[in-house]
């Protein structure tokens, strides 16, 4: 189910919300968390019934594991054999479905056999949950879990808001949430925060993301096409569009949980300011940066064996995370193009800084930075890595030469006014330059949704602009695209 979508707003959203208060009203908080439970499955088995069903194994397999090790009285060689067993089980269920073609498919071209693909559907979200429970393994390991029951541990792992596309949570920070008698009864203020929140989110996605998705999703099409100038516009749309639509999202998540008294992290902390691509990635994902600082680079040595062990642990932490995000060698570019880039920065810390200090080497170092991640994105987008090397080889005259260019299609696969007359064609281009402005200016210059939260006073004009955008928002959704990280 999809945040955006009439079942959700008209239906799912108020039943939830009523249902939960309603339930702790009448003093029953188990049936109520037993209620936002069963809603919680609904919303993830809404698509697709036959998840449900990975998604139930997933949880009871985790809890039985989780059972055995918060005994610390067991045999210490047990308890690590299971939690090495519960790690391998995990990380084998999200390569079994996410990995396993994709491996069928490049044994295929490289050795030249016919293995046959099993056709896999990838279940939603399956990324985000699985990385959850296995960081909770490895906590009940180490003895950092609470006594937790199976209801609290469910609900935890399956709550709607942050199910299929995050943010990555931790048992620590919601659990307690879920036990805390404080958040059974519905708070005007938390209801009215988690609205702009909702509503803020929503308009990146539906407003903004999804309409500079239509461009590049036509600039891939017409690869073929393409002059230089137009593969440097995809590359920034694309930029634009992940962007919004991804931290729309996670906006949109905790606003749902603000809404049920239930604070969930912040995802995104204005990534487009940042100066360099060390400050980027503090900025991009934070959950998920977070949950690789913990169990992955930690683990690993982290920055105190030396700084070549450093340089290499930040590369794999990076390999890592290109390949959780998708089965695909442009992923994997992807993500070494962030370790690289990561790796640079600490190598040239000290020059950085001194430029950093001069507004207009900051602005030089905030130029490199969004042109880097823009243009790796691509192989994001690409997902294949021969499929982005084709895209960027159009910047090359020899390549592109006679290429006619689509930036005069542009404003119209953005913005469609065919219906509206000749007059309102022509102002297609300039609103799309317009546009474009607009969104940089709210991503660079404007203060971000969590911090817009902060400082709202809920006055009659900041009430009307919310309307306008809501029901701008509601008058987008019958041509509503799903979510990029739907994928993960």
């Amino acid at each position: 189910m999809l945040f955006n979508s009439y079942v959700f707003l008209l239906l799912f959203l108020p039943l939830t919300i009523i249902g939960y208060f309603g339930l702790n009203h009448f003093q029953k908080p188990q049936l109520a968390k037993g209620f936002l439970l069963g809603m919680s499955l609904w919303f993830y088995g809404y698509f697709r019934p036959s998840y449900l069903l990975i998604l139930i194994v997933s949880i009871l397999g985790n809890y039985a594991l989780y059972r055995f090790l918060k005994f610390p009285n067991r045999k210490q060689s047990l308890r690590k054999t299971v939690m090495i067993f519960g790690v391998l089980l995990n990380v084998g269920t999200l390569g079994y479905f996410k990995y396993l073609d994709f491996l069928f498919k490049e044994l295929n071209l490289i050795l030249h056999t016919d293995i046959p693909l099993l056709g896999i559907l990838l279940p939603l979200g399956i990324s985000f949950f699985t990385f959850q429970q296995l960081g909770f393994v490895i906590d009940s390991y180490r003895g950092e879990t609470g006594n937790y029951s199976f209801l609290d541990y469910a609900l935890f792992v399956s709550f709607f808001p942050q199910l299929v596309a995050g943010p990555i949570v931790t048992h620590g920070e919601m659990i307690p949430q879920f036990q805390d008698p404080s958040k059974k009864r519905f708070q005007t203020d938390n209801f009215a925060k988690g609205c702009v929140y909702f509503i803020l989110g929503m308009s990146k996605k539906l407003l903004l993301a999804d309409a500079f998705g239509r461009a590049v999703d036509y600039a891939w099409m017409t690869i073929d096409y393409l002059a230089p100038a137009d593969v440097l516009i995809a590359s920034l749309s694309f930029y634009l569009q992940i962007y919004f639509d991804f931290s729309g999202y996670s906006d949109m998540a905790i606003g749902l949980g603000k809404m049920l008294n239930l604070d969930l992290p912040v995802n995104f902390d204005s990534p487009f300011k940042a100066i360099t691509i060390a400050d980027y990635w503090k900025r991009w994902h934070v959950t998920l940066t977070r949950f690789f600082t913990k169990y992955v680079y930690i683990p690993l040595g982290g920055n105190r064996r030396g700084v070549a062990r450093t340089y290499l642990n930040t590369f794999l932490v990076f390999l890592i995370s290109g390949i959780w995000h998708g089965a695909g060698t442009g992923y994997i570019l992807w993500g070494i193009s962030g370790g690289i880039g990561l790796i640079v920065c600490k190598a040239l810390a000290s020059l950085l800084e001194k430029i950093r200090k001069n507004k207009l080497g900051a602005a030089f170092l905030w130029f490199l930075t969004a042109a880097y991640v823009s243009i790796f994105f691509s192989f994001f987008r690409a997902e294949d890595a021969g499929l982005g090397l084709q895209f960027f080889a159009r910047l090359l005259p020899s390549v592109s030469a006679g290429a006619h260019g689509i930036l005069s299609d542009i404003p119209k696969v953005m913005f469609d006014f065919s219906g509206l007359g000749y007059t309102m064609q022509r102002v297609q281009a300039p609103l799309c330059v317009l546009f474009y402005a607009m969104a940089l200016l709210i991503a660079i210059r404007m203060p971000n949704v969590r911090e817009i939260v902060f400082h709202f006073r809920y006055t009659a004009l900041q009430a009307i602009g919310l309307a306008i955008l809501f029901l701008l928002c509601f008058l987008s959704l019958s041509g509503v695209a799903t979510y990029i990280y739907f994928n993960f």
